[in-house]
């Protein structure tokens, strides 16, 4: 390169050499960009968005929630004890054999003599015990854990009600802010057109310049809320991917219904219906009135100890001795030795365990009575905040419809009046910006109104996870 008379730069004759680097140069950049197509395809594979619906997300949480696989272990490791318990009352049998061989000296049976020889040994045995009265601790253990086992497949009911509530309220989270988005992107197009407006008419003089940067400006603010809204949205799905334990480097499309297609009817509910149907099915409540008789079953048990337990056992057995006389089958025969016999056992100090365990069991038995008395207060608690909660929900349904239909009214009014010069960009910007607020208080709203009806179903212990997310 290089400068002719008038200054200006201009390009010189390439050389060869320079030529050639062009020419390595463009070979490089085509391999970089097919090497660049080759993996960016998979990955543009990898990316491709699951459509999930919301029966899909309860199933895949009932399937996968971390929860829910302990609370079914802890299942199944209860009714392994409760097996346990049961073969309690079943006889053992055991069988044993050996095998010896002694160095020494030894009395000879044939002289009457000491001598120095090695003998041979072999012997066998097979016994079996069974309780035949046991101050009836067995059968207080078995009825104790049968009951542990029934109230751990009500807290196993529960654990899945929780989850499945979850999955409502994050899933209803996503739809919200999903919403919001379009709510937003609406006020976006809207105030890009009253933008473009205000500049046609400054450009024909009927508006002053400070109304299209102040028009500028609320574009820009509006840009923003659509673009906090977006945030909001992928925090929305990232708790609900959690929730559902999802792999998180897929993209999901959890599908709704439309707001306009989302149902909307009102439920009459009664106070003290709603508490006594939930004292009757909470299965929480069911779980804690089991582990009350489990705890009672443990005092029983505990009692056993001081009375007397009979059991009954037998055995037989044989052997064999190569300083024996006879040879091994004979040996096994004559040597046979069977035996029966009752065994009673009568506790007379055990040192106060029996007393200390008694008593302990008693306040076990107590703090179960107890967490039962404040579950029940819990309950109705939570039912009674829940029905005022959903009162609340249906009165907040009824009054922004109202504001978003007088909203936007008064949006297309101030419209027309900005248009014919008859109202200032102030009062359009702020018409405008209640009627976003009300849409986006409007879908608030009809999203609360379906939770807090959910709400109401989980405190009664009613929710159905095979249930549409809005019915």
């Amino acid at each position: 390169m290089y400068r002719n008379m008038t200054g200006r730069h201009i390009m010189s004759s390439p050389t060869p050499f320079i030529l050639k680097v062009l020419s390595l140069a463009v070979g490089r950049a085509t391999v970089l960009v097919m090497l660049f197509f080759a993996f960016a395809a998979p990955n543009a594979h990898a990316q491709q968005v699951r459509d999930v619906s919301f029966n899909e997300a309860v199933q895949i949480a009932l399937d996968k929630n971390v929860t829910i696989l302990r609370a079914q272990n802890n299942l199944d490791l209860q009714e392994l004890t409760v097996q346990s318990e049961r073969m309690d009352f079943l006889p053992n049998l055991s069988f044993s054999s050996g095998a010896n061989r002694n160095y020494g000296l030894q009395f000879d049976q044939t002289t009457g003599k000491l001598v120095n020889a090695s003998n041979d040994g072999f012997n066998m045995s097979a016994s079996s015990s069974i309780s035949l009265f046991a101050g009836f601790s067995n059968v207080a253990t078995l009825k104790g854990a049968r009951a542990t086992l029934e109230s751990q497949e009500f807290s196993y009911e529960r654990t899945r009600q929780t989850v499945v509530f979850n999955v409502i309220s994050n899933y209803l989270s996503v739809i919200l802010a999903e919403e919001n988005i379009r709510i937003r992107k609406e006020d976006v197009e809207s105030q890009t057109k009253l933008y473009e407006q205000i500049d046609e008419f400054v450009r024909v003089g009927t508006r002053a310049i400070s109304d299209l940067y102040n028009q500028q400006a609320t574009l820009a603010n509006a840009e923003l809320q659509l673009l906090n809204a977006e945030s909001n949205f992928q925090v929305s799905k990232t708790r609900l991917i959690q929730v559902l334990h999802l792999d998180p480097l897929t993209d999901y499309n959890f599908l709704a219904p439309d707001a306009d297609e989302i149902p909307v009817k009102a439920r009459a509910y009664v106070p003290q219906d709603l508490l006594l149907a939930a004292f009757e099915r909470r299965a929480d409540l069911r779980a804690q009135e089991l582990s009350i008789d489990a705890a009672e079953q443990n005092i029983r048990s505990a009692k056993s100890g001081s009375l007397p337990s009979l059991s009954l056992s037998t055995s037989a057995g044989t052997s064999y001795s190569s300083g024996g006389r006879s040879d091994f089958n004979n040996q096994l025969t004559d040597n046979r030795s069977e035996r029966i016999g009752l065994n009673l056992s009568v506790p007379i100090f055990s040192r106060f365990n029996t007393k200390r365990n008694i008593e302990a069991s008693k306040v076990q038995y107590a703090n179960a009575r107890l967490d039962l008395e404040n579950l029940q207060q819990s309950v109705a608690i939570e039912v009674r905040q829940a029905y005022l909660d959903y009162q609340t929900a249906v009165k907040r349904l009824e009054v922004t419809e109202k504001g978003l239909q007088a909203s936007n009214q008064a949006l297309q009014v101030e419209q027309e009046r900005y248009n014919v010069g008859a109202s200032t960009l102030v009062e359009l910007t702020q018409a405008r910006t209640r009627f976003v607020d009300s849409a986006s208080q409007r879908a608030q709203a009809l999203f609360q109104f379906h939770f807090q009806h959910r709400v109401i179903e989980f405190y009664l212990g009613t929710l159905d996870p095979g249930q549409p997310l809005f019915n």
